[in-house]
């Protein structure tokens, strides 16, 4: 989306018109033009704020950036594949010799979507749901071994949740 700041300089127009002195109403029109460079350099600042906040809010789900063009600057908004780093997370760390099977129950809609990320990402569905969830464990600051926090803990320490271990029908 091209950041346009001609609607933003064409509504002091309507204010300008109630100026009767036709001299001064083009002093003022020549200054509203003069600071048209400014005005976008502020609208742009704005947009590069909200984007940065889009970004934050996003967890990482979508990328807003704004660029400049030869046409001026644009506002991208795209939506980032789980696949993709979209925010520094860690690598985690597995040992392939201790692999464990899950049964994974999903809504055939969202296994046909996964399946098709995982397409396009050219891996195998388990293999990108694999990426994914290390992604997000590495993201929200789990360590690979153990199952400790980001403080090193176990998540059954000082109050922290419980773990179970067996057979759950």
């Amino acid at each position: 989306m091209r950041i346009d700041i001609g609607p933003v300089i064409e509504a002091f127009d309507d204010a300008l018109a109630l100026v009767e002195d036709s001299e001064q109403r083009a002093r003022l029109q020549r200054v509203l033009r003069a600071a048209a460079p400014a005005v976008e350099a502020a609208t742009t600042g704005i947009v590069r704020a909200a984007a940065a906040e889009v970004n934050e809010a996003s967890g990482g789900a979508v990328r807003a950036e704004v660029v400049h063009t030869a046409e001026g600057p644009e506002l991208r908004v795209e939506a980032v594949s789980p696949m993709e780093p979209s925010s520094p997370a860690p690598d985690l760390e597995f040992d392939a010799s201790d692999i464990e099977r899950l049964t994974l129950r999903l809504p055939a809609e969202l296994k046909e979507i996964a399946a098709i990320a995982a397409e396009q990402a050219g891996v195998s569905l388990n293999a990108w749901l694999t990426r994914v969830v290390s992604q997000e464990a590495g993201r929200r600051g789990r360590s690979s071994r153990y199952g400790r926090d980001s403080r090193g803990r176990d998540p059954g320490e000082h109050g922290g949740s419980q773990t179970l271990k067996g057979w759950i029908g």
